[in-house]
C-alpha cells in the first residue's frame, strides 16, 4: 500500500512541476513569420527577440469584422487553456496535499479514506489538463496551422501531454492502495 501511495506521490509530484513549467514556458508553438521564428505561449509570444503578451496583439488590431472575430477567438481559446491549466495545477496540488496526509493513519472520520480522495484529485487534475491540451490542440491545428505555413508544435506543448500521464498515473496508483487499504480493512474487521 506504502509503495503505491509513494509512486503516486512521486508522480504527482513531478506531474506538477511540469504542469507549472508548460504554463510558464513560451514555447507551445514555434513558427516562421516574415523570414525568422518566432514562438509563443499561454501568456505572450516572442519574434525577432523581443516578447509580447497575447493580448497586445488583440487591442491593435480591430480594424477588419472578421480580424475582429478571429482575434476574440484566440483570446478565448488562451483563456480557457490557461484556466484549465491553472484548476489542473491547483487539484493536482490538493492531491499532493491528500496524498501526504494519507501517509498518517489518524481519521476523525472512519468512511473518509484519504487516498481515495487524493486518487479522485489527480483524475480531476488529469481531466483538466486534458481538455486544456485538446482546447489548444483543436484551435492550433484548425486555425492557427492554416495561418501559419511553417509551423510545430514545441517542448512546453509536450511537457503539457507528458503532465497528463504523471497526474494519470499519480490517480492510478493511488485508487490501487485505496483498493489495498479496503481489502485489509474487511479481510481484518476491528
Amino acid at each position: 500500500m506504502y509503495s503505491f501511495m509513494g509512486g503516486g506521490l512521486f508522480c504527482a509530484i513531478v506531474g506538477n512541476i511540469l504542469l507549472v513549467v508548460s504554463m510558464a514556458t513560451d514555447y507551445w508553438m514555434q513558427y516562421r513569420l516574415s523570414g525568422s521564428f518566432a514562438h509563443q505561449g499561454l501568456w505572450r509570444y516572442c519574434m525577432s527577440g523581443k516578447c509580447y503578451t497575447q493580448t497586445d496583439s488583440i487591442g491593435d488590431s480591430t480594424a477588419y469584422v472578421s480580424l475582429c472575430f478571429s482575434l476574440s477567438l484566440i483570446a478565448a481559446y488562451w483563456n480557457a487553456t490557461r484556466a484549465f491549466m491553472i484548476l489542473s495545477a491547483m487539484s493536482c496540488f490538493a492531491g499532493i496535499i491528500a496524498g501526504i496526509f494519507s501517509f498518517a493513519h489518524f481519521s476523525a472520520f472512519e468512511r473518509f479514506n484519504r487516498s481515495f480522495a487524493a486518487g479522485i484529485m489527480f483524475f480531476i487534475s488529469t481531466l483538466f489538463v486534458l481538455l486544456a491540451m485538446a482546447i489548444y490542440t483543436g484551435v492550433t491545428v484548425n486555425f492557427l496551422g492554416k495561418r501559419f505555413g511553417d509551423w510545430r508544435f514545441s517542448w512546453s506543448y509536450i511537457l503539457g501531454w507528458v503532465a497528463l500521464l504523471m497526474t494519470f498515473f499519480a490517480g492510478i496508483f493511488y485508487m490501487c492502495a485505496y483498493r489495498m487499504h479496503e481489502c485489509r480493512r474487511v479481510a481484518n474487521p476491528r
